[in-house]
């Protein structure tokens, strides 16, 4: 046997395959410097409003306060963010999103000063207030910014790579905030509540870092270009606007019901402690950077419509089988895999919007789209209360499952003629096309 022209193979396919991931890595390079200062703003912005997540339904319970006390808490930052999404959009595209990032991430800073220097009702509710509208400026302006850092055609790696970052960040706080509370009634002798309460002084403190960098930005202007993301808007893309907005609104109640209680349900169906919560929630967080460094380039192949289906349906099959599996550590690579597949695919699927409205709508797609999620998303987290109290987890998976499935089914029934692919001759692609013209 030739056992040096063997070797010679193997030498060869491994040469091609770190080209390949050369090649990879060089589409999350090259961005411009304002790009990447804008993103680091948002990872500082994204890990404040991670832990908040994370720890807010534990902290509120350690001081005894209900499920449904979370949820009206919840309720009310969302109905904050809503009431500004469309107006925030609007100030976005005509006064600057520079300074609309900035006025929200003011109002969050305000906000998460009230969780970490007072636990009052009151205090909780003006720091709900604050958030919410610190959300409902930042997010679209944020996200029309960033799609005129770049071209056309690496927007979805842009969008992406801030995504990854994201989530890495995401990972690390969470990972980190688990321990928080612990290391502070060990080392320092802190009771329950004021120990939760330090990860919201760190969290405000951090929370000025945000400010300093998107102060560095200095480009805001609305640049011509021939492309049809610079044209005026027409009735065709209001009605396209309304398409993405359908399915939004369907997965944001679902979501309420649902996502933010998971820390609830594995304490207490498990009796996990924060921080095992901590390191679960950390793992997704860099399973999706892992998932997200290569989405872009399959979204490219196969088409943004055809793998955020594909994704989501795997997703749904995942959380079916969540309430009927006895086993722990099963329960977690599901747990995982539902939300991965679920949220991955969010940079591509913005890109795909942004790519499909002209420029002088795209803030305002983005709270339009923002709007549809939020406000749904607050009446499913206020019914969500009400349904833990109960104890009954599986009644909010059902309905969870029941309009995930609708929101996949309208997103792909919308927009699978429209979809990105270089070659769409797959074997996912015919059978869905199959039963939608059926």
């Amino acid at each position: 046997m030739n056992y040096g022209h063997i070797f010679k193979r193997y030498i060869c396919m491994g040469s091609r395959m770190s080209g390949k991931k050369a090649g990879l890595s060089g589409k999350f390079r090259g961005f411009s410097h304002e790009a990447r200062t804008l993103i680091a703003a948002g990872l500082i912005d994204n890990m404040s409003f991670a832990i908040n997540g994370f720890v807010l339904v534990l902290y509120l319970s350690a001081l005894g306060y209900s499920y449904a006390f979370f949820g009206a808490l919840s309720l009310i930052m969302e109905i904050s963010q809503v009431s500004v999404l469309l107006a925030s959009g609007f100030i976005a595209d005509r006064f600057g999103r520079k300074k609309t990032i900035l006025v929200g991430l003011v109002l969050g800073t305000l906000g998460m000063m009230h969780f970490a220097f007072f636990d009052t009702v009151a205090a909780f509710v003006i720091g709900s207030v604050l958030l919410g509208a610190s959300s409902g400026f930042t997010g679209p302006a944020f996200s029309a910014l960033l799609s005129e850092k770049t071209t056309l055609k690496r927007r979805k790696y842009l969008f992406s790579l801030n995504s990854i970052v994201a989530n890495m960040g995401s990972g690390f706080i969470t990972l980190v905030g688990g321990f928080i509370p612990m290391i502070f009634m060990s080392y320092f002798g802190f009771a329950s509540e004021p120990a939760y309460r330090m990860i919201f002084v760190i969290v405000f403190l951090i929370k000025f870092i945000a400010i300093g960098l998107l102060l560095r930005i200095k480009t805001d202007k609305v640049r011509k270009s021939t492309e049809v993301g610079y044209e005026k808007a027409e009735k065709k893309h209001w009605i396209l606007l309304l398409k993405f907005a359908l399915p939004s609104a369907l997965t944001g109640i679902g979501a309420g019901v649902l996502i933010p209680y998971f820390p609830i349900y594995f304490q207490l169906r498990f009796e996990l402690d924060l921080g095992s919560i901590g390191i679960l929630f950390a793992m997704l967080s860099f399973l999706m950077v892992l998932m997200t460094i290569y989405l872009p380039r399959l979204a490219e192949k196969k088409g943004t419509i055809t793998i955020t289906t594909a994704f989501h349906i795997t997703s749904i099959i995942a959380m079916i089988a969540m309430p009927f599996t006895p086993w722990l550590y099963l329960v977690i690579l599901l747990f995982l895999a539902r939300a991965a597949l679920m949220n991955v695919p969010g940079p591509i699927m913005t890109s795909f919007m942004m790519s499909h409205l002209p420029h002088s709508l795209r803030a305002t797609a983005q709270s339009a789209n923002g709007f549809a999620w939020m406000f749904t998303h607050a009446i499913g987290v206020f019914i969500g209360g009400f349904i833990w109290d109960t104890g009954d987890f599986n009644l909010a998976f059902y309905i969870a499952i029941i309009l995930y499935i609708l929101a996949t089914v309208f997103y792909f029934g919308f927009f699978y003629r429209m979809d990105d692919a270089k070659h769409k001759n797959t074997f996912f692609w015919p059978i869905l096309r199959h039963f939608v013209r059926k």
